[in-house]
Order: C-alpha cells, then sequence, then structure tokens
C-alpha cells in the first residue's frame, strides 16, 4: 500500500522504514517493527499509520483497496496543506 504511494522502503534490522519524498524532502516517515513479541491491534496500528501519512479513515481504506496512487496522493496533501507547489514527487 505504501509502496503505491510512492514511498521508498528502507530495511533494517529490525524495523521497515518508509519514508515519502516531495521535492527532495522527507514529508512522511513510518516504521513497522518486524518482530518484538509485540502485538498492536488493526484498529489501532491502522489509526496510528494514517495519522502519520495525513490520510483521513476514508482516505486510508481507499489507499489499502489500492485505489489511491501517488499522483491521488499528493493531491490530497496539497489539498491538506502539507504540500506547497504543484511539482512531482521526486527522490
Amino acid at each position: 500500500m505504501l509502496l503505491d504511494l510512492g514511498f521508498v522502503e528502507e530495511r533494517g534490522k529490525d524495523h521497515a522504514c518508509f519514508d515519502f519524498y516531495y521535492e527532495g524532502k522527507i514529508v512522511s516517515h513510518t516504521e513497522m517493527s518486524r518482530g518484538g513479541g509485540k502485538e498492536i491491534p488493526g484498529s489501532l496500528l491502522s489509526y496510528i499509520l494514517r495519522r502519520q501519512i495525513f490520510l483521513s479513515r476514508e482516505e486510508f481504506e481507499q489507499a489499502r483497496a489500492r485505489k489511491l496512487g501517488m499522483d491521488d496522493y499528493v493531491a490530497i496533501l496539497t489539498r491538506k496543506g502539507i504540500l506547497k507547489g504543484s511539482s512531482k514527487e521526486s527522490r
């Protein structure tokens, strides 16, 4: 899902990190643990993730259903005032 939105994945020893770059700057960052034995309930995990990537519940569900792409995500972030300007994402 995050890769569909244009996030870049970096794998570490214990975490997978996802960053979204826009005009060469990190706009959003999230990490997912790959172990540790602690379970986070799905609804809480969804809430935390969608807050970190600046999506409403409805937008998040569209992203999970793979109905949003990077252009859609940029438009959402621009509409919310998180991004300024109209150039494409760059890495």
